[in-house]
């Protein structure tokens, strides 16, 4: 393209700009914003067209879909604006930006993960990104200000636009000692025992930022019951190679935060310690932890740290028999299968015959007789409860792989005897014939 161009004259390139902004709005709006100097107050009331013509019809209910959602692309604008940043105009920049949001909030009707919520909360990040470009003291006083008043916004909060710790923080990034009450005011008047731990993650930036990291540290420590703050102590503790306290603060979070299910990021963290520290001992006992809350990755861990310690032979089959008692029997199955027990194996797939799918064709070679009659068991209960076609094509994939497994003579006689058994469902039938 740049080639084509380079011979074309300056006049032909000159007239062929002119002609094609003339058929394309969006076009010229990109030339504007390149080549022309902004004046700030013809620049927002283009951009307040822009967002009109943008999110025309959105609060209509007739252009929402089953879910409530609405579709409309407000791309161009974030565009521009992030084109204005790029040119040095950040206080235009975060304008275009304020109108495009103020205008999402009117129409905020569902906290969900509907088209106007995500918009509200790009915008979030592109306040962010012009933030982190201000060096101006004029442009940080502006952001500063601006988000600010943007926090007190009641548009949208009806239905879950709570903003303001995502705009507080941004204002955040510019407190001075002379501002400061501004924005204390700000958090007092939202925090309002809501969201708690953001609006503390806030004034430990404050703190930082007008006191410094020592004030900073002492504001973490006072606060650890937040997980945030647990996480940015236990990630200083770990950068200053202070391994005690990083599993001090994992242990207490393991004590505090009991979870029902899954498994807590913090046995991680603790593992990463102990593995830190070359404490093996350690290592094996949290691994098995994290084994025994599903992390099926953590066996090989597990096992590769007892075979270091020359433990493996002795202590598998405890090892084992425990997995058998503490893991879903899925996941004991699985270590069955790589440890190739393959009678333990047998036995858990005669108890759970639902798996005969996944581990017929590795058992039949060496039981069989056992596999044939556990598959046809399977095949038999799923062919009685089946009632609509996508029923009968479900027994009928299962027939099939009964067949891959080494029984093509079985599943042919199988066949013939449920077009017998099942010829008043001819649905069935029809499913069978195609086989």
């Amino acid at each position: 393209m740049r080639k084509l161009l380079e011979k074309q004259s300056k006049e032909v390139l000159i007239n062929f700009i002119v002609e094609y902004a003339e058929t394309d709005s969006k076009f010229a709006n990109t030339v504007n914003v390149r080549f022309v100097e902004p004046v700030f107050e013809d620049e927002i009331n283009k951009v307040e067209c822009q967002v009109e013509n943008a999110l025309y019809g959105i609060s209509d209910y007739n252009n929402r879909d089953s879910w409530g959602n609405v579709n409309f692309d407000v791309s161009d604008i974030m565009e521009e604006a992030r084109k204005r940043v790029e040119q040095g105009h950040i206080k235009l920049a975060f304008a275009e930006i304020e109108v495009l949001y103020r205008k999402l909030l009117e129409n905020f009707e569902y906290q969900g993960e509907c088209e106007i919520s995500m918009k509200a909360e790009d915008c979030h990040y592109i306040m962010a990104e012009i933030a982190d470009k201000a060096v101006t003291l004029q442009d940080m006083e502006y952001i500063f200000n601006r988000c600010i008043i943007l926090s007190g916004l009641e548009d949208g909060k009806d239905y879950g636009a709570d903003y303001e710790d995502k705009l507080l923080r941004i204002a955040a990034k510019f407190v001075t000692p002379e501002n400061l009450s501004e924005l204390e005011y700000a958090l007092f008047i939202c925090e309002a025992g809501r969201r708690e731990e953001e609006f503390q993650l806030i004034r430990l930036e404050i703190i930082r930022k007008l006191e410094g990291e020592d004030s900073a540290d002492n504001f973490i420590a006072d606060n650890l019951q937040y997980e945030n703050f647990r996480k940015i102590a236990f990630d200083k503790a770990i950068t200053r190679e202070a391994f005690a306290d990083a599993q001090r603060l994992c242990i207490d979070a393991l004590s505090v935060h009991v979870r029902r299910y899954g498994i807590s990021p913090w046995l991680y963290k603790l593992y990463a310690v102990y593995e830190m520290t070359n404490n093996t001992e350690m290592m094996m006992q949290t691994a098995e932890e994290i084994l025994f809350c599903g992390d099926l990755k953590y066996y090989d861990i597990l096992k590769g740290l007892l075979q270091e310690q020359t433990a493996w032979d002795n202590l598998y089959s405890v090892l084992l028999q425990k997995c058998e008692e503490k893991l879903y029997y899925t996941t004991y199955m699985e270590i069955l299968d790589k440890e190739d027990e393959y009678a333990l194996l047998l036995e858990q797939v005669i108890k759970h015959i639902d798996q005969i799918y996944r581990y017929g064709k590795l058992l039949a070679k060496t039981y069989p007789s056992e596999i044939l009659a556990v598959f046809t068991k399977q095949i038999n209960k799923e062919a009685d409860t089946a009632s609509k076609r996508k029923d009968y094509k479900r027994v009928c994939s299962s027939i099939s792989r009964f067949a891959a497994a080494g029984y093509k003579a079985e599943a042919v006689e199988m066949i013939h005897e449920f077009k017998q058994k099942y010829r008043n469902r001819p649905a069935f039938v029809d499913e069978l014939s195609n086989m």
